[in-house]
């Protein structure tokens, strides 16, 4: 397995990524629009995320399929930044999530990040459980943040601050 930086040339596999994975997706978060499940939607995502200097998107790539997705996403001139990610529903319990997230902390030290946050709803405790055991701390609560599956949602914020 290797992280790459998201790039153009990755738009086929990632399109077969998120098509594959898009119901178990969606069991935890909104729907994308059904324009991104296309070449031209996936190339349009992939261009505004690494347009933008305030991400650093990434993939997990193994046996040439992208089994993952990293992210360091609002990086922010006074040190902080937020993570995301999202693995294949086939990878679940093999510690793909916690591989992401540690290399996304490795990433962020490396570019002189001082704080990180993490969002994650209430019906995800798998993530919680991911972000916890990577010495990410609950910092806030966003009660009734969204509507899902006709179901109201909090949003937990967890935070991981470096020293020095």
């Amino acid at each position: 397995m290797k992280f790459e930086p998201l790039t153009l040339s990755h738009t086929n596999k990632l399109l077969d990524f998120e098509i594959k994975n898009k119901g178990y997706f969606e069991s935890f978060i909104a729907p994308r629009e059904n324009a991104f499940y296309t070449k031209a939607g996936v190339e349009d995502h992939i261009q505004q995320l690494t347009n933008e200097d305030s991400n650093l998107p990434f993939v997990l790539m193994d046996n040439s399929q992208i089994i993952a997705r990293a992210n360091l996403k609002n990086i922010h001139k006074n040190g902080s930044a937020e993570i995301g990610y999202r693995v294949a529903q086939n990878t679940i319990g093999k510690g793909v999530g916690s591989l992401c997230v540690k290399f996304l902390i490795e990433k962020s030290k490396n570019i002189e990040i001082k704080s990180l946050l993490a969002y994650v709803l209430n019906n995800n405790k798998a993530s919680e459980r991911v972000l916890t055991k990577s010495g990410f701390v609950l910092n806030l609560c966003l009660p009734n943040y969204c509507d899902h599956d006709g179901q109201s949602l909090h949003a937990f914020q967890y935070v991981l601050r470096f020293s020095g």
